[in-house]
């Protein structure tokens, strides 16, 4: 009976702080993004156009990675994991709690990391077309430019996310356990 009294209490303090997480997330988001921007800024201050593309396209396969990774985990089921750490696989046990913090995994794979490298390529992609603009004295053609250059780095992210949704959700174990293996690379080991 004093055991059950325990678990009540203990899930009712942990809906009484339901909004800890979200603080948190938060601000992990202003820190990160705060830093991804200087990153960018220092990158972007006096770099020719060739650099300029690839720190975009480096914040753009940032975004579409960690999208993947969030959906897959949230989309990965515990069993084959529990199975596997049952066999001492490696990463086993980094996927199993992965998958049981999913949402807060997905949290901040998909909207704190995969949000900010999207906002800051599109962010990178302006300021370097601003600049263009500007050298040409606002012509019409270089607007254009610039839009449609705009336009691109939306529709790269967004096609590369859609398409890696799909992947993350049909290959999601095979995707959970790799990033799991990741993770216990940096972690102690199983």
């Amino acid at each position: 009976m004093e055991e059950q009294d325990k678990k009540k209490n203990k899930s009712k303090n942990k809906s009484s702080k339901w909004w800890v997480w979200p603080v948190k997330v938060f601000f992990l988001a202003i820190f990160l993004s705060f830093t991804f921007s200087i990153i960018s800024e220092i990158a972007l201050s006096n770099a020719n156009i060739f650099i300029a593309i690839i720190v975009i396209l480096v914040f753009i396969a940032i975004s579409i990675i960690f999208d993947m990774l969030g959906v897959a985990v949230t989309s990965s089921s515990i069993e084959p994991f529990l199975a596997m750490a049952s066999r001492h696989v490696k990463g086993s046990k980094q996927a199993i709690s992965l998958i049981k913090n999913a949402d807060r995994i997905s949290a901040i794979c998909t909207d704190v990391i995969g949000d900010i490298c999207s906002i800051l390529s599109g962010a990178a992609g302006a300021s370097i077309l601003t600049k263009i603009a500007l050298a040409s004295n606002g012509d019409f053609s270089s607007i254009v430019i610039a839009s449609s250059v705009s336009a691109l780095i939306a529709g790269i992210t967004i096609a590369g996310k859609a398409a890696f949704k799909k992947f993350a959700i049909s290959h999601s174990s095979q995707v959970t356990l790799r990033f799991a293996k990741f993770i216990n690379f940096f972690t102690k080991k199983d």
